[in-house]
């Protein structure tokens, strides 16, 4: 069985997680394979995030949270719900009839490795659909011109050799700066807020500074 460690941890075996905080159940969800593969489509990883976003929402709301066509969220929603990554919480009035309104299953996502060697293919997989939505989220940031970055844009790529201190200290402080995004998401204090996304990798590269 694939075990959920202590963040702090250098033996950690979750691979990949999602944070999904307004409106989910308590928990962290391990995701089976069949979930698993189902992140990797970019559309319903958005999804996701925009659930988390907007904590409960019907599939209009997220289709508007998107700027995409109903139509083409709808089944994406319906696939999440069936493969329990979210749930119904209720049913309200619509424009035309009532609509189903959903929440994330979890306030946290997780696909672990360490289970099996197909498991990991499938998790390493989800991984890289994240980071190429993160290359994505550059490419539009760019888009938008110098001024819309300056001072709001971080990246980064750094080598070091570090000690086992060390590498706990590192997972400790981006611990602290995923506490500040959870608080700042819960607190949703200004709906006008701007939405920013942080993407993270720390991995060892299996050789010794020489």
């Amino acid at each position: 069985m694939p075990s959920v460690l202590n963040p702090f941890d250098i033996k950690f075996k979750l691979i990949y997680e999602m944070d999904l905080f307004m409106g989910a159940r308590t928990g962290t969800l391990v995701l089976s394979r069949r979930q698993t593969g189902l992140l990797l489509s970019p559309a319903r990883l958005e999804i996701l995030e925009a659930i988390g976003a907007l904590g409960r929402a019907s599939a209009r709301e997220l289709a508007a949270h998107l700027g995409r066509p109903p139509g083409a969220v709808y089944h994406h929603v319906r696939t999440l719900t069936q493969a329990g990554l979210f749930v119904e919480v209720g049913v309200r009035r619509g424009s035309r009839r009532p609509e189903a309104v959903y929440a994330a299953a979890a306030p946290r996502l997780a696909v672990a490795a360490g289970a099996s060697p197909s498991g990991d293919r499938q998790a390493l997989r989800t991984l890289q659909a994240v980071l190429r939505q993160a290359g994505r989220d550059v490419e539009a940031a760019v888009a938008r011109g110098p001024t819309a970055l300056k001072g709001r844009f971080h990246g980064g790529q750094v080598s070091s050799a570090l000690t086992p201190r060390d590498v706990k200290r590192v997972i400790a402080l981006l611990g602290e700066i995923e506490a500040l995004l959870r608080r700042a998401t819960r607190q949703r204090s200004n709906r006008t807020d701007d939405v920013y996304r942080w993407t993270s990798v720390f991995v060892p590269l299996g050789r010794r500074r020489s």
